[in-house]
């Protein structure tokens, strides 16, 4: 076999793993990797604006598709600009791989001053991915690389990195094999299976909750299957979201934090939660919630007993163990209970629908009627996101809502033209106007791609959900939450995309129906200064 250089065997690595798209930025550092890239058919190069927007849509892309999403930075300073991307994939637990530059290997940790040395890299990057590799030899990089990717794609998805020194990218040796053999899905030990099987057969009022690893192991209609042998009714977290499709008659959402759900689902006699770590939230409170006797399935084990101590717990793949429970002999529940709660949640969604006042709800009219089972649905952590994307949005295929699951604002825009680039599907993508401003420079990466993106800025002026926090906690004292902004269309325009705006919501549904017409990436501001604000949310300041 010919000799490769370290950066042509990082590259043909990647090809045998099944990437097809590296985000990043060429630097001094990367230069070889990015190279070898280019001359390697099938796999595309995306050039971004700021190393965190690379890993964020790499990120998307991990996320829409259960495939590798990699990101290529420089050493230094382009690699703590990956650090909050890294961040919200092991949040996210998402097929996340992080590829870096680093000094030469003769001036590694010698502090001479040599450029964009960083002694500490790898530490810095093990506080944020699991799984770090830094090679010290050409013949380390193919082993080291084909390592972490295994790893990255085994069990519960979490992110990783490597760097590799300058001089590795350039050296040549003997490629060796450099197939991935990627884990086969991890299945549940018999005896745990047995226990789930039998505490399910002893009850009759069943509810399952589903979270965000049906959509990671590919199981929705193992999830399906069994809760229509079982006639239970499905909750899913807001990450499970399209887990269950939006139409199936035992769907209720994510409508667990709903008080009269709550107090009904706490008389099951069985909780099943599938693929769920019971993500604590704010101050705690999803945790401080008593749950019913449960069983809990999970390919993590650390998310067992993490924060409920549940009947039984089941570790192992979630769709062979849905299917393995599926096969089993048993009755269906409680039809009455069913009904129960299945009126509960239709309840809920009406209420949650009348607090949203004539404007929103008629905003997410507009939205629901091209949530088709195609659509992909991305949104920053704003205000509509959390009043009705999260419940009320129709959402018809896992991994089809995606958002920044830690918490941070500013992701939605690279993790929109993440999902656009890796699907070829038109992605809406809803944004605040603070977030947006974060990876504003994207625009210009979404234009130079033509990637199939719809932005829609909700322009209320300011940080909308921490002035509600300041009104509630700090006596109605306004700091720091308002915000100049910019006009979006002439923006959009000067960085090459289609500039639209709206200021009502039959505008809005105008320019949306243009928006889907265009081929290349679209930007439309939502003006909602001068909306009816959602009950209890703090109006925007008028125009």
């Amino acid at each position: 076999m010919a000799r490769m250089t370290g950066a042509e065997i990082v590259a043909n690595t990647l090809k045998t793993a099944g990437v097809h798209h590296v985000f990043g930025i060429v630097s001094i550092h990367n230069m070889p990797i990015v190279d070898a890239i280019t001359r390697t058919n099938g796999i595309n190069m995306v050039t971004c604006r700021n190393e965190q927007s690379a890993t964020h849509m790499a990120d998307g892309y991990a996320r829409a598709t259960g495939h590798l999403g990699v990101a290529l930075a420089s050493t230094g300073p382009g690699t703590t600009n990956v650090v909050t991307g890294l961040y919200e994939s092991a949040y996210a637990s998402s097929r996340t791989l992080v590829i870096t530059g680093q000094a030469e290997t003769t001036f590694y940790g010698k502090g001479k001053g040599y450029v964009h040395e960083a002694e500490n890299q790898k530490a810095m990057l093990s506080t944020v991915a699991p799984h770090v590799e830094s090679p010290r030899y050409i013949e380390e990089v193919a082993t080291q690389l084909k390592d972490l990717i295994r790893d990255i794609c085994s069990g519960r998805p979490q992110p990783g990195a490597m760097e590799i020194p300058i001089n590795l990218q350039y050296a040549e040796t003997e490629p060796g094999d450099l197939s991935v053999d990627l884990p086969a899905p991890f299945a549940a030990d018999t005896e745990s299976l047995e226990q789930a099987i039998a505490a399910i057969s002893g009850s009759r009022k069943r509810v399952i909750l589903a979270g965000g690893g049906i959509g990671k192991s590919g199981a929705s209609e193992a999830l399906s299957a069994l809760a229509e042998k079982l006639d239970a009714p499905v909750i899913t977290t807001p990450n499970g979201k399209g887990a269950l499709r939006d139409d199936h008659p035992l769907l209720m959402g994510p409508l667990l934090l709903s008080r009269p759900i709550l107090k009904a689902v706490q008389d099951a006699d069985l909780m099943i939660a599938v693929g769920t770590r019971f993500q604590a939230g704010v101050a705690g409170g999803q945790v401080a919630m008593p749950m019913p006797k449960m069983v809990h399935i999970d390919v993590d084990p650390r998310n067992i007993n993490l924060n409920y101590r549940p009947e039984v717990g089941v570790v192992g793949d979630a769709k062979l163990v849905l299917d393995a429970i599926t096969e089993a002999d048993l009755d269906t529940g409680d039809a009455q209970y069913k009904e129960q709660l299945l009126a509960l949640a239709g309840e809920s969604k009406a209420g949650m629908r009348d607090r949203l006042g004539p404007d929103q709800a008629g905003i997410l009219d507009v939205f629901s009627k091209y949530m088709d089972r195609d659509a992909y649905f991305v949104r920053d952590n704003t205000l509509p996101g959390y009043h009705w994307g999260n419940g009320l949005l129709p959402i018809f295929k896992a991994g089809g809502y995606i958002f920044p699951t830690s918490g941070a604002i500013g992701p939605g825009l690279p993790l929109g033209i993440g999902v656009a680039i890796a699907t070829g599907v038109k992605t809406f993508c809803m944004h605040g106007d603070g977030g947006f401003m974060f990876h504003v420079g994207e625009l210009s990466t979404a234009a130079q791609y033509q990637a199939p993106v719809v932005i829609v800025v909700f322009n209320d002026g300011g940080y909308g959900v921490l002035r509600g926090l300041q009104v509630n906690q700090f006596d109605g004292r306004f700091s720091e939450t308002d915000l100049s902004t910019p006009d979006f269309v002439k923006l959009a325009e000067s960085m090459g995309l289609t500039g639209l705006h709206a200021d009502t919501v039959d505008g809005f549904s105008e320019q949306i129906e243009k928006a889907m017409g265009i081929d290349g990436p679209v930007l439309i501001e939502l003006n909602v200064r001068n909306m009816q604000p959602i009950t209890g949310v703090v109006p925007p300041p008028k125009d």
